[in-house]
């Protein structure tokens, strides 16, 4: 596109900042400021804010000194922008990221609830049952492993003399070969260390990731800097009063605590944030003696004073966001006159340290007691059968064990974490340190136990393996199916048009990510079985090896049916987008009225329309993959109940079709579910590396990583908890430093990291800022995929909270869209008329080439954008009085430059 016109100058008001974030795909500080030369102002290598070097200290200058290099009046907003692209991507190794995508999926069905009123019961209940299926994913995983390690190669390979002498890396362990390992129980112990390692790395990569993308502690809003001219009583009331044409907020006593400034301002004061009137001890210490739970409601007649209602789970927020009465929870009423803040304002949302801690014990020690489960019981029934008193003795109680500690890992996870409305810094000590150690040390007690020399045991058949599957598919179906009820129940109390699947995209979802994690599992089970087999067809009968569980198999030959079934509604929206197109000619010709019609470049600029609107099509698409995934499901656990034979035996004598499709569907379903895996991972792979490839898919997986780790600790690493307190940060300090204005920009998802920033602000911070979003999926994708957090009468909220806010959009935006907030309280309508897209029909004498259909990107090239941005700015209020300080350094300034 050609250049942009010049930026129109604003009215004269002191300092004025633009700060520019990104979106998908990443971009370069040189290419946000259009200068090859940049400064970093503030920041490190993974995310940082930018200036060229020429306005390193432009907010120092005296008075309107021109810009030499670009004749820039200094009354225009100074140019930084804010780079956080290599905390979704970088090297190719990240693209190993992608083998944990069911914890992530599983993640976002937690956000996904629906926004409803009250039924605080169904709110918990609805998040701990996410909570039950992201452990279900944990020990799927983990059974997967124990499947390759101790069934197909421990177990069946090792003990059949053709497979393991055709194998000579296990030769030390075939029972042919009699030595010490030749005894099942201790091959069964060797090599449950693949995958007690396995649980191993995700611990350390779920703690590793916590510490260098979310342990960004979020400001409070009372610790937060304010404009200049602010005295501090001033800042303490600005923090606690209402927006304009909002509703209160919730205010309780300031205390203040050792380094930490003003607390409570959101929920009721030290009694509401457990602090009870003493500061907190040091991060990690635990709870100070005599303070409240986090876990429990603050009691308003006990401390004296109103507070908020404790959030109804671990990250979910109060019922009513949505409610234009005002909130309601199952925690009690909530005082007259007041409410509380939006849950992505409160101070505590982005920081989730101690329930990422308690989940990553339970996930970690769940996997531990999974592998021990599966070494103890191969050995106790042996002994069971072999009449050894005294081991089976040892067996029984060591299965009672392992029963209790699953049932108080359970525990762990059924718990309600804490609340957002505080910093909650404290950990369940014991819970995070002796459960792991715990369940580590049962591990270690079961390769013991199953190690015991027993010389007439020799490895037949299978281990149980497809019983387990079984009874997880089962348990992962019901809970989705009742996820789904509560779901269900949730919406009809707060109803919403806009809201997809009518309120069911998180068990959607859910279902989704227990398809991922299936396909996953019975993929690498199926890819192992076939090479340790050789020339066999695993569950044939024919081969070396019995092959994996009859489950996986019949998993896998579903997958060929659900794909035919899925052409279907590709086929009927390939239709509609062709006749959709067709339909758009001729209002893209009215859109250019002195133009020219041209047939080809009308076609073009309406096929590119139709194919945009194919994102709204998403939820019709999702909802039928669930459903067929759901009965394509119930029909393969079915299959391989009743028949206990792989597909193409189960059906080896019925009508001669049928059997051929049963042989085909299992081949290919094997062979996809390998592929598949293959490709994903190189697709990943070229994600991360591939700028290209990256915005084509880069859109979901920063929507996923968007989101805390509230349901699966080993999910991908949040990396809004790093952005959001940077953004919130940098706008806090600089106009407290300069008293001056602020747009913060945000492209695509770079328009909802800094939404989340500006809900996270002080109201007195708020006035002095503007929001400009352009390419925002804020109503389009997560207004209605995240109904409770973006949801209508949160996007309202925000609008009335903030000075001024505008949103551009185009049609042939496939991923942005209008925010749909009218005009209200003496605001115009966020939403500007959408741009033309491309600017020009044809060639005119200023544009001689054709103009490109930008689609997603270059915003900021549009002529509409300047002007924009200068009113925004014109409608701020002036910059606050300040004194200078001569003898103060460049503020925030690192001195490196990137340029």
């Amino acid at each position: 596109m050609s250049p942009a016109t010049p930026d129109p100058v604003p009215r004269r008001g002191g300092a004025a900042l633009e700060l520019l974030v990104h979106g998908v795909g990443g971009a370069t500080p040189q290419d946000m400021l259009g200068d090859p030369r940049t400064v970093r102002i503030t920041g490190d290598a993974t995310a940082a804010v930018y200036r060229r070097t020429d306005d390193a200290d432009a907010e120092h200058r005296p008075g309107r000194e021109p810009d030499r290099d670009r004749d820039r009046d200094r009354d225009e907003p100074i140019p930084e922008a804010y780079c956080w692209s290599n905390l979704t991507s970088g090297n190719g190794a990240r693209a190993l990221w992608l083998l944990l995508l069911p914890f992530m999926v599983v993640n976002l069905a937690h956000w996904m609830r629906p926004a409803t009123t009250g039924r605080p019961r169904t709110l918990r209940l609805y998040g701990t049952l996410v909570r039950l299926i992201a452990l279900s994913l944990t020990v799927l995983l983990t059974a997967a492993a124990c499947e390759v390690a101790l069934d197909l190669t421990a177990w069946q390979c090792a003990g059949s003399a053709r497979c393991s002498g055709d194998s000579s890396w296990i030769g030390f362990l075939s029972a042919a070969n009699d030595g010490w390992w030749s005894q099942p129980g201790r091959r069964l112990s060797l090599a449950a260390l693949l995958p007690a390692a396995l649980v191993g790395l995700l611990w350390y990569l779920s703690n590793r990731t916590w510490s260098a993308y979310e342990a960004q502690r979020p400001p409070n809003v009372t610790t937060l800097p304010t404009p200049a001219g602010s005295t501090a009583a001033a800042r303490i009331e600005d923090s606690e009063a209402p927006a304009p044409g909002g509703p209160p907020l919730v205010a309780g006593p300031v205390v203040s605590g050792p380094g930490h400034g003003p607390t409570g301002a959101y929920d009721g004061g030290p009694a509401a944030s457990g602090h009870s009137g003493t500061p907190a001890g040091p991060e990690g210490t635990g709870t100070p003696a005599g303070s409240a739970s986090g876990d429990s409601p603050a009691d308003p007649a006990h401390h004296g004073s109103p507070v908020a209602p404790a959030d109804d789970d671990d990250r979910v927020g109060p019922a009513s966001d949505d409610s234009p009465a005002g909130p309601a929870s199952g925690d009690g009423p909530v005082p007259t006159g007041s409410t509380v803040r939006p849950a992505l304002g409160r101070p505590g949302f982005w920081y989730g340290r101690r329930l990422v801690a308690r989940l990553r014990a339970a996930h970690t020690a769940a996997g531990f007691l999974a592998i021990a489960a599966a070494v103890t019981g191969a050995a106790a029934r042996h002994d069971r059968s072999a009449d050894v008193r005294a081991l089976e003795i040892i067996g029984w109680v060591l299965e009672a064990v392992l029963v209790l500690a699953g049932v108080f890992v359970v525990a762990v996870v059924l718990r309600r974490g804490r609340s957002e409305k505080v910093l909650d810094n404290r950990i369940d000590r014991a819970v995070v340190r002796w459960l792991p150690c715990a369940s580590l040390a049962l591990l270690a007690v079961a390769t013991v136990y199953a190690s015991w020399s027993r010389p007439g045991w020799a490895s037949q058949g299978t281990l149980p393996g497809d019983v387990a599957f079984r009874v997880i598919t089962l348990a992962q179906g019901a809970l989705v199916v009742v996820l789904a009820v509560a779901a269900h129940l949730l919406h009809r109390r707060a109803r919403h048009g806009r809201t997809v699947m009518r309120g069911l995209g998180g068990p959607a979802v859910a279902l989704l990510a227990c398809a991922l994690g299936g396909v996953m599992t019975g993929g690498l089970a199926q890819r192992v079985a076939d090479w340790l087999d050789g020339s066999g067809t695993p569950g044939e009968g024919e081969g070396a090896i019995p092959g994996p569980p009859v489950l996986l198999s019949w998993q896998a030959s579903v997958i060929p049916v659900l794909l035919l079934l899925l052409l279907v509604p590709l086929c009927v929206l390939g239709v509609r987008t062709w006749r959709t197109a067709r339909a758009l000619g001729d209002r893209v010709e009215q859109d250019y009225p002195d133009e020219q019609p041209d047939e080809v470049r009308t076609r073009r600029i309406a096929g590119t329309r139709a194919r945009a609107g194919l994102t709204d099509a998403a939820p019709a698409v999702l909802g039928i993959v669930c459903i067929a995934t759901l009965l394509l499901g119930a029909g393969a656990v079915a299959g391989a109940w009743l028949s206990a034979e792989v597909p193409g035996e189960a059906f080896d004598r019925a009508h001669p079709v049928v059997e051929a499709a049963a042989d085909v569907a299992q081949a290919l379903g094997s062979w996809l579910i390998g592929l598949g895996f293959i490709l994903f991972v190189t697709w990943g792979r070229r994600a991360y590396r591939d700028a290209s490839a990256r915005r084509t898919i880069g859109i979901l997986w920063d929507v996923g990583t968007f989101w805390p780790r509230a349901a699966h600790p080993f999910a991908p690493p949040c990396y809004a908890e790093r952005a959001v307190p940077d953004l919130t940060w940098r706008m806090a300090s600089w106009t407290s430093t300069t008293g001056g204005r602020l747009v913060i920009s945000g492209h695509s998802q770079g328009s909802v990291l800094a939404a989340a920033a500006v809900w996270q602000l002080p109201s007195a911070t708020r006035r002095r800022v503007a929001l400009l979003t352009y390419g925002s999926p804020l109503e389009r994708l997560y207004g209605r995929w995240f109904p409770a957090y973006f949801g209508a009468a949160q996007l309202r909220g925000l609008h009335r909270e903030l000075h001024c806010w505008r949103n551009l959009w185009r049609h042939t935006d496939p991923i942005g869209g209008p925010v749909r907030l009218p005009a209200e309280d003496g605001k115009p309508a966020v939403d500007r008329e959408a741009l033309r897209d491309p600017v020009v029909y044809g060639r005119t004498d200023t544009h001689p080439l054709p103009e490109p259909v930008l689609g997603h990107s270059d915003y900021q090239a549009d002529p509409a954008f300047a002007g924009e941005r200068r009113v925004l700015l014109e409608r701020l209020p002036p910059a606050l009085p300040r004194q200078r300080d001569e003898t103060a350094p460049v503020h925030g300034s690192s001195g490196r430059s990137s340029g």
